[in-house]
């Protein structure tokens, strides 16, 4: 029997200390040493299941291994391929364990493993369920968000790609801190990644966004966004 955790994220320009933390400590409170777990780590988007590393966790694992993720999207964000991959796993014997969704794990060697009725069934297929659909709506939700951000990018004709040098004009300025923000709304990424992205200064972006904070009397930055470009100051 051997233990494995499996982590990812869409980009390796994302952060995987979030899961590999909930997961050292989910191995700490159930008294599992590190060295006893294998741990996959795939960079790529959870659309589909032709990922290497999870494909490599998946041909080494044996009937009663375990396999520890943060949360169901964690495996993949398609409803179907979710459910498809997880009778898969369960019909090669293997365990699996949501840290996020204990009532979806299977029980610990240790663990008396709970008589599970025909009631209980069902309310762990309706989660497993609910839990897919989520999956594949935030997906669905990340996409829509870039096509927006791209359609902002035609409409005002902004390069793709990392622009070099800063900023040297107010009309350059405007346009390099509409990108950031639109990048911020749209896409989600930190302010820090955003500004990086198109080589602004940071404290330039936060000083504009106080003052469009004050002026518009809201935080919100989607409705700052869209009130500093009706006004057309580009």
């Amino acid at each position: 029997m051997s233990y494995f955790a499996y982590v990812r994220v869409s980009t390796n320009k994302q952060d995987i200390s979030r899961q590999t933390k909930a997961i050292r400590e989910w191995a700490s409170i159930h008294n599992i040493k590190q060295f006893e777990m294998d741990t996959y780590i795939d960079y790529i988007s959870g659309k589909n299941f032709s990922r290497v590393n999870y494909q490599k966790m998946k041909n080494t694992i044996k009937k009663g291994d375990y396999i520890i993720v943060k949360e169901v999207d964690r495996l993949g964000r398609d409803w179907d391929g979710i459910k498809r991959e997880w009778q898969e796993l369960k019909d090669m014997g293997a365990n699996i364990i949501i840290i996020d969704m204990p009532i979806l794990s299977d029980p610990l060697p240790h663990e008396m493993a709970a008589i599970e009725g025909l009631d209980m069934r069902l309310i762990k297929e309706q989660i497993l369920s609910l839990m897919c659909y989520s999956a594949q709506k935030e997906r669905e939700k990340i996409s829509q968000r870039t096509k927006e951000a791209l359609a902002f990018k035609k409409m005002y004709g902004t390069k793709t790609g990392r622009p070099t040098g800063r900023p040297c004009n107010k009309e350059t300025t405007n346009k390099h801190f509409i990108d950031v923000l639109r990048d911020i709304v749209y896409l989600g990424m930190t302010t820090r990644s955003a500004c990086e992205k198109y080589n602004y200064p940071r404290a330039s972006f936060m000083l504009k966004l106080r003052k469009l904070r004050t002026k518009y009397e809201t935080s919100d930055y989607e409705t700052m966004l869209k009130k500093y470009m009706e006004e057309g100051d580009l």
